[in-house]
């Protein structure tokens, strides 16, 4: 069940990237989470309970549904409404497209919208680790808590997510903040793997190792540490090898460099496919 409604959502979110067009973080969070009353938006912990409130009923509605069909059916279209707000390639070709025609303006503004979001440290900043990062946010964290716990695991990833993104109060943002570190923590460096294997696994875990092993400072140290270990370890695995012994190739332009990127996330979604497909096979044997 897992396995078709991830393929459902995947295959729906290509069908349809070209028409999601909003560069809004998230319209309905947007719109929701400022009409709040401010006792509850000042409520300590108010996005933690959003969150889980959101989870929640999703929990509910999956629980009423009683057929598998109908069950698929709902996973797939809640997995689809986490992905995004746009598919990562649909952002990427227009970047590209715009580089070409010489368009500043909308390089400038694209780029913007592709670094919108978690930030690792600065010394681990870069366009290309905001693609991997972008890539989690608009996939791999709510597909990899979708296999968790189903609908409501992509729900609650996905408002934790956005909410620290739009808040502004800056109590509720640190904790909106502190609540997505954590449901990335784990699920960033699976995603980073992922990319691992889909690329120079080697130079990936050369560069995750590093990484792992710089100091960090701040309270939220732990948490810029996640983006980083995605960042360089993703951009690490862009290097591969063309024979023995020939070294590391590197793509001749920035613009080869954002089709590879795209070619790695597609790479990585069919080897975490294949993960699920492997453990569902086995829990079916079993």
């Amino acid at each position: 069940m897992i396995l078709l409604a991830m393929l459902l959502a995947l295959g729906a979110e290509r069908l349809l990237s070209s028409r999601r067009r909003s560069d809004s973080a998230d319209p309905v969070l947007a719109r929701l989470w400022p009409r709040l009353p401010a006792a509850v938006r000042h409520v300590a912990g108010a996005p933690w309970l959003l969150a889980l409130a959101a989870a929640a009923v999703t929990a509910a509605l999956a629980w009423q549904l009683q057929q598998a069909l109908l069950e698929l059916l709902f996973s797939a279209a809640v997995l689809l409404i986490c992905f995004g707000p746009r598919d990562l390639a649909d952002d990427v070709q227009r970047l590209r497209a715009a580089r070409s025609a010489g368009d500043a303006a909308t390089v400038a503004r694209l780029s913007r919208v592709l670094q919108r979001g978690p930030m690792p440290d600065a010394d681990h900043r870069s366009l290309l680790g905001a693609l991997f990062i972008q890539s989690h946010e608009r996939r791999f964290g709510a597909c990899l808590w979708f296999i968790v716990l189903g609908p409501a695991g992509a729900v609650l990833y996905r408002v934790a997510s956005r909410l620290a993104v739009l808040i502004e109060d800056s109590a509720a943002q640190r904790q909106a903040t502190l609540l997505h570190g954590l449901m990335a923590w784990l699920p960033a460096r699976i995603t980073a793997l992922l990319y691992g294997m889909a690329g120079s696994m080697d130079d990936a875990l050369d560069a995750f190792g590093r990484v792992q092993r710089e100091p960090v400072s701040g309270a939220d140290g732990w948490q810029r540490r996640s983006w980083s270990l995605l960042a360089e370890t993703a951009n690490a695995a862009l290097d591969w090898e063309d024979a023995p012994d020939s070294g590391p190739m590197i793509a001749s332009s920035l613009d080869a460099t954002l089709a590879e990127v795209l070619r790695m996330e597609t790479r990585a979604t069919l080897i975490l496919l294949a993960l699920v497909a492997m453990f569902s096979a086995g829990a079916w044997v079993s």
